[in-house]
């Protein structure tokens, strides 16, 4: 069995996020000493890491943890390389959070959601291989991520929510245009 796949980088990744939601249930560490935030990442920037495991409750670490395996599918399917799976991940997710953290607002930015919503990105692109149109599936996938939070702006007016959408929605331009940076300067070294 091979274990150098998305699925299985999708699922140490869901894993890591699954212990540390223990060690939080557990009160051992909160979403205020992991999650980026703009007062402390000058001091601790490795912030920008574990914000991506910490999660602000089941209902989110579930969501994430079924985005997560979804999406290791669908690039196992594709051919992605596991190296590059994990490094959209990683990119897409401190990309998405530098930009909020730098403005300095109030907020501490917890969960995988913008890698994962990244990952989601990074597929859209490489369904043109496929002979898939990538603008409806890309279109579908920033659906998926945005409505929740767009319902709840609606409703309530919430700037958490806005935020939220606009970091998703940041997040999957983010994953396609660094798959896209990708398959240009592959073929542009060949």
């Amino acid at each position: 069995m091979n274990l150098n796949t998305p699925i299985a980088v999708a699922a140490c990744i869901a894993l890591i996020c699954s212990a540390v939601f223990c060690l939080e249930l557990g009160g051992y560490v909160g979403e205020e000493e992991l999650g980026v935030k703009s007062v402390a990442v000058q001091d601790e920037p490795w912030r920008f890491i574990t914000f991506m495991f910490t999660h602000g409750g089941i209902g989110h670490l579930l969501t994430n943890i079924i985005g997560l395996i979804l999406v290791g599918i669908l690039a196992w399917e594709m051919g992605i390389r596991s190296s590059a799976f994990l490094a959209v991940f990683v990119g897409a997710g401190i990309l998405t959070v530098v930009p909020a953290v730098l403005l300095g607002g109030p907020y501490t930015f917890v969960g995988a959601s913008a890698g994962v919503a990244g990952l989601f990105g990074a597929t859209s692109v490489e369904f043109k291989r496929y002979g898939f149109p990538v603008l409806p599936i890309f279109a579908i996938f920033a659906l998926a991520f945005a409505a929740p939070s767009m319902i709840e702006v609606w409703y309530t007016g919430s700037a958490i929510a806005a935020m939220t959408t606009f970091m998703h929605l940041s997040a999957l331009v983010i994953g396609a245009s660094l798959a896209f940076g990708y398959r240009v300067g592959r073929v542009l070294v060949r």
